[in-house]
Parts: C-alpha cells; sequence; structure tokens
C-alpha cells in the first residue's frame, strides 16, 4: 500500500515564515539586552554604600591649651571652645603664648604635660561667620586638624556647640593617644672643649 503524500505548506506560506523568524532574533536580543541593563542597575544599586552615622568619640583625659583666637575681640569664641573640651574631660589651659617652631611646641608639651595645642581664626561680617579651629598634637608640634564653620552670626555658635566635638573629637583623641609614647629627646646643651688648661710651669 502506498504511503499518502505529504502536504508542503503554500508558497505564500515560506516568506511569510521567514519573515516572523527574523524579527523573532532582534526581539530576543533585546530582551537579553534589556534584562542584562536591568542586573547592572540592581549590581549598581545593590554596589552603593550606605553612609555610616559618625562615630562617637569617648570623653578624653589629658592637658590641652587653648590660644586666644585671632580676631575674636571679646574671646567669646575661644571661650566656647574651652567650655564644651572641659565637658569633654579635658584639662584646659589658657594664658600660654603660641612659640615658633615644631621643636618649641613639642618641649613645651613635655615641659607642661600637655596632650595638644588648640587655636583659631573667626571672620565675621554683619551677614556671614567663619570661624577655622585647628589642633595641634603635643607629642609630634604638628598640626593633624582643622576645621570650618560657616553659618550667620546669629547661629554660628549653636553650630559650634553641636559639631565641635564631632568634628575634632578622633583628632584629640589620637593626642591623647600619642602623648602616652616616649617623648622625642630635645637637643642637649651645647658642649665647647677649650683643650687642656695651662699651667704655671708649662
Amino acid at each position: 500500500m502506498a504511503e499518502p503524500r505529504r502536504s508542503r505548506p503554500p508558497r505564500v506560506l515560506v516568506p511569510l515564515l521567514a519573515l516572523l523568524a527574523a524579527a523573532a532574533v532582534p526581539a530576543a536580543g533585546q530582551a537579553r539586552s534589556t534584562a542584562h541593563r536591568a542586573r547592572a542597575v540592581h549590581r549598581g544599586r545593590a554596589s552603593k554604600k550606605v553612609p555610616r552615622p559618625p562615630k562617637v568619640v569617648p570623653n578624653q583625659e589629658g592637658k590641652i591649651v587653648v590660644f586666644p583666637f585671632k580676631d575674636d575681640d571679646d574671646h567669646s569664641i575661644a571661650a566656647q571652645v574651652e567650655r564644651l573640651l572641659r565637658a569633654r574631660g579635658l584639662e584646659v589651659m589658657t594664658g600660654v603664648r603660641p612659640v615658633d617652631t615644631v621643636e618649641q611646641y613639642r618641649e613645651m608639651a613635655t615641659t607642661l604635660g600637655l596632650v595638644a595645642y588648640v587655636d583659631g581664626t573667626l571672620r565675621e561680617s554683619p551677614k556671614s561667620a567663619r570661624v577655622t579651629v585647628s589642633v595641634r598634637s603635643g607629642y609630634s608640634g604638628r598640626k593633624v586638624a582643622s576645621t570650618t564653620f560657616k553659618e550667620t552670626p546669629l547661629h554660628l555658635r549653636a553650630q559650634i556647640e553641636d559639631q565641635l566635638w564631632t568634628k575634632l573629637g578622633p583628632a584629640v583623641s589620637r593626642t591623647c593617644a600619642d602623648a602616652a609614647k616616649p617623648r622625642r629627646r630635645g637637643r642637649g646643651p651645647l658642649l665647647i672643649e677649650a683643650g687642656t688648661p695651662l699651667t704655671p710651669d708649662g
């Protein structure tokens, strides 16, 4: 018995099937590209670090000098900084005059048992005010941190009250830790060799 002949698709359908197949290829590629972009965006969002809250620096122990602030004519800014440092457990010294060199700062710190020095400047106009506060290490004699507060004259002191320790506490903590290290030895006295004394018989 002869097999029945298989029917062939009409010739009109062949080009139509080819067009559908060709259209499916870019559609699949577009779908893969869209999925790739979605995964990349997800990875990018996941890789963004969530900002950490500022580290809370505990109170410290040590003796620190606060120099008069430049252009702080009524001493109000320096007095506020002194009070805030005392509130953090530090012993504050005033009435000390700045010296000229890193070596002199180290020597004064060794003599007075200091962990750090603090100084600053004030610039104020009717509409704006700017205070820069710096910390100098008593161990190294060098400045280790500086921060600036910018506000209106009305709100400047409130900003210092809220942010001084947050900004400078880590630097003060490091100076307190450094103060426990052995101090660098300063230069010894200069000795002059004058030779052998003369005798009457010589």
